[in-house]
């Protein structure tokens, strides 16, 4: 039987919007025991997507070649994407520490957006794994956002296996769920909870399935 859970809505005092080549990242700072966990859960799925694999480390290259020191430049794989072999997509990316959000143009990685305003430890912090719980196993961590539509980032824990975003006027979108991370492109921007934005709509391994605010 699935179960269904609801959590309250939050409301932000800002509504943010994004354009390309704003900050999308999150960082976390996880413990010995994250690290081993994640590092075992990464082994347990195999090896990635040869071409992703390689969008992934062009990507790093690209962004220490715009001269940012990325943290651990041979530690970071793919997770989530879209739109990647359209002149504009994009390739979230992760470590055991770290996401980000990778630019993909006509199949080529460009860069990690936003990069030096990441890894200098200035944005990123708000939204992370460690915040996760089993009441709120997702969150929020950017949008870019336009008049037509917006693409939506977040994170999930490992017992995430589907995210819908679910529109004020009850429409669903299904999000690309991979390695905890998802990606949503929905006609309704990241509004900060307001009534006139989606909320999440995740399923778990067991049929539970949690219902809330993208932002936590």
């Amino acid at each position: 039987m699935t179960k269904k859970i609801t959590l309250p809505v939050t409301i932000a005092a800002v509504a943010s919007v994004f354009a390309v080549g704003g900050a999308v990242a999150f960082g976390v700072t996880p413990s010995k025991d994250d690290t081993v966990a994640n590092e075992a859960r990464a082994a347990s799925q195999g090896q990635s997507d040869p071409i992703d694999a390689k969008l992934a480390r062009d990507c790093v290259q690209a962004t220490i070649a715009r001269g940012v020191d990325v943290p651990e430049p041979g530690s970071w794989r793919p997770a989530a994407k879209m739109d990647v072999d359209t002149p504009h997509g994009v390739l979230i990316i992760r470590n055991a520490k770290a996401a980000v959000v990778c630019l993909i143009d006509n199949g080529k990685a460009t860069g990690i957006m936003a990069a030096d305003s990441h890894f200098d430890g200035s944005t990123g912090q708000r939204h992370t794994y460690r915040k996760l719980t089993a009441s709120r196993p997702f969150d929020y961590f950017d949008a870019l956002n336009n008049s037509t539509e917006s693409i939506q980032f977040g994170i999930a824990s490992d017992g995430v296996t589907a995210v819908k975003l679910v529109a004020p006027d009850g429409s669903e979108t299904a999000a690309v769920v991979k390695e905890g991370t998802f990606i949503a492109k929905t006609k309704y921007a990241e509004d900060s909870n307001q009534a006139t934005t989606n909320h999440v709509r995740a399923t778990l391994t067991d049929g539970t399935v949690i219902e809330g605010p993208l932002r936590g």
